[in-house]
């Protein structure tokens, strides 16, 4: 069979129902001549039910499912079971879309190859178990969303099989949930008093929970209320999560046969891929766990050993990605430019955080934030290798062409990525490209190091934006709208350093003084607009003359001031001359009727060397001296005149 390329839809990733599902496919796609691209997000019905501010959060993290052109994909394997609700019917739609083949895992799909955990079977093994072994007549069912599949499922089987034993099994012992433990507190509470509205008990013979993590918080309640399990109640979970099997007490469940359930999915589409005749679903059955919340297994039986060790490997994983994490938001705090982010975020990519290799591609324009909710959006999108690490070393930083979402060193390897969207809420800016190591991590810590990053781009985004906008309005703080000048502040904002110059250099620093003369006269005579016009020619000349970085001001009315550094005589009479001929051109050229001139007088002077009593008063007295030299040239003007 020739090299295959198949994207994997996913959710979760590090849910250990999810790692072991993957670890399956993995393992059967082993010497087969594929090249596998997973597609995965961290929504999971968790960000969304607990905290309403934050449902954008999925329109964002959904994306990743938009970015792979499926037409250059020979087959698409999607694990629904455990995608968040919102996006199951959206996937649905790309499915149907798809011209190539579909397995499903965890779910039945018409029109796909599905393989999925024969939980009729499972499930009910499991409350049987608690009718016949441990003699229970009185049951509630703990459930999850009513939008998930899998939870309706569990209910029907739920009730069929106690049907079969004649024991009540109506509405009023299905409690809906959230599938996490968190909400194990609400789900107590409402038996608990559903009990003592009832009088007979304070609690059922059982508590069946859907999954295990309902069963850890169901569990955590009941003890913070002081009772005992399983001696006042029996609780069951169902998956056979890592958790479950170290919780105490160790949780009775159901292992869902994950592994299988992904090698089989694989094994599968080999099948289709060559040809072969393969069935539209395949049931892959669970596995009984009796252990201590039932009372199977005795209350005193530890597993701290094997607790103790994942602990340590654990918390030694984390505090690397906490490290990495808190770096990350430091460097970005101060990175004055998009590379410094870039580079801040390799070094991250490049210590502990659980990745073999992490590339951070991000879409061509990424500062604006782009909503993208359909897949013909992206077609016209290219995006950039910005940094991070491939094999040990800096990845090379390139632009991918249209269409390419991995580079082409990466492509033609035979190791399997993992895609992640980065954005913003629900604004798109790229995506994540790793190798990760599966065990030892945690889903929400990797999730944080994740978000860290989308929010240290957009706050070096905001941080330029507000910057460069301060520095807009320091420019109009210091600047004469007519003229275009600086104003009177721009004055002192510059006399400082020029004078610092000209004192450790020993030159002469020179104030000019540029008054209009007949301001009064031509405003009276043509009006404003053309007393304007006089200003702004002033204007202009001054900066035509300007030739050594002189600073160009408009005090205020028709005067105006020059501020110059290392001059002496020769060039301050050769600014007064351009600045005198540059006003007679443009008269001239612009055939006014009418004629104006300047007054302009100097001041230069070396510094003085040692401290001066203030900065403010020196630049003061060099403005006072310029005006008595002003002063006294357009009293020489007058005379000569008369």
């Amino acid at each position: 069979m020739e090299r295959k390329k198949i994207a994997v839809f996913i959710s979760a990733l590090y849910e250990d129902m999810v790692r072991e599902t993957v670890e399956g496919l993995l393992k059967a796609a082993g010497s087969e001549n594929v090249k596998l691209i997973f597609f995965t997000s961290f929504a999971d019905n968790h960000t969304s039910q607990n905290y309403d501010r934050y449902q954008d959060y999925d329109t964002g993290d959904f994306v990743v499912y938009l970015l792979p052109d499926m037409k250059e994909y020979d087959a698409l394997i999607s694990f629904d079971t455990y995608m968040t609700g919102s996006f199951i019917e959206p996937i649905n739609r790309l499915k149907k879309a798809v011209g190539c083949p579909v397995i499903t895992l965890g779910t039945v799909k018409e029109g796909t190859y599905s393989v999925v955990n024969a939980q009729g079977i499972s499930y009910a093994e499991l409350i049987k178990h608690l009718v016949d072994v441990h003699s229970c007549r009185d049951l509630v069912h703990v459930s999850g969303p009513r939008e998930r599949t899998f939870c309706i499922e569990r209910i029907e089987i739920f009730q069929d099989t106690l049907n079969e034993y004649g024991i009540p099994c109506g509405e009023d012992r299905i409690y809906y949930g959230t599938l996490r433990p968190e909400c194990g507190e609400d789900m107590v509470q409402q038996i608990i008093a559903d009990y003592a509205a009832k009088g007979e008990k304070k609690l059922p013979d059982a508590i069946v929970c859907v999954n295990d993590y309902t069963a850890i918080g169901v569990i955590r309640a009941l003890e913070s209320r002081g009772f005992k399990v399983p001696t006042d109640v029996i609780v069951t979970g169902y998956d056979d999560i890592l958790r479950a099997q170290f919780n105490e007490p160790s949780i009775t469940t159901s292992a869902q046969p994950f592994f299988r359930v992904g090698q089989t999915g694989m094994e599968t589409l080999i099948k289709v891929l060559n040809g072969e005749t393969a069935e539209a679903v395949t049931a892959v059955p669970g596995v009984l766990c009796r252990r201590q919340s039932c009372g199977c297994e005795p209350l005193d039986t530890y597993r701290k050993d094997m607790i103790r060790e994942k602990y340590i490997r654990t918390v030694s994983n984390l505090e690397s990605l906490a490290l990495s994490n808190t770096n990350l938001i430091l460097g970005g705090a101060v990175g004055d430019t998009v590379e410094e982010i870039y580079n801040e975020i390799e070094e991250g990519c490049l210590r502990e955080t659980g990745f073999k290799d992490a590339v951070l591609c991000l879409i061509d324009g990424w500062e604006q934030r782009k909503l993208i909710q359909h897949r013909y959006t992206l077609k016209e999108e290219t995006f950039n290798v910005v940094c991070g690490s491939w094999q040990g070393k800096s990845v090379k930083r390139q632009r991918l062409r249209r269409g390419q979402l991995l580079p082409d060193e990466m492509m033609d390897d035979d190791t399997p990525y993992y895609i992640f969207p980065v954005h913003h809420l629900q604004y798109f800016l790229g995506y994540f490209i790793v190798n990760p190591e599966l065990k030892e991590m945690e889903q929400l810590h990797i999730k944080s190091w994740l978000v860290s990053i989308s929010t240290v781009l957009v706050n070096w985004f905001f941080r330029n934006q507000l910057k460069d906008t301060v520095d807009e309005l320091e420019v109009l703080y210091q600047t004469d709208m007519l003229t275009g000048l600086y104003n009177r502040r721009g004055y002192y904002r510059f006399f400082e350093s020029y004078y610092e110059e000209c004192r450790a250099a020993g030159t002469e620093l020179a104030v000019f003084l540029i008054d209009m003369n007949g301001m009064k006269r031509i405003n009276d005579r043509y009006g404003h607009a053309e007393g304007d016009f006089c200003l702004c020619t002033i204007a202009e000349a001054m900066q035509k003359s300007a030739r050594q970085e002189e600073i160009c001001i408009r005090t205020g009315g028709d005067e105006f001031v020059v501020l110059a550094k290392n001059y002496d005589q020769a060039k301050e009479q050769q600014f007064i001359r351009n600045v005198r001929e540059y006003i007679a051109q443009a008269l001239r050229r612009s055939g006014k009727n009418y004629q104006f001139s300047v007054s302009i007088g100097c001041y230069r002077n070396v510094p003085a060397p040692g401290e001066t009593v203030s900065i403010q008063s020196e630049a003061e007295q060099y403005l006072r001296n310029a005006d008595q030299a002003m002063y006294e040239e357009k009293q020489a003007s007058s005379e000569r005149r008369e």
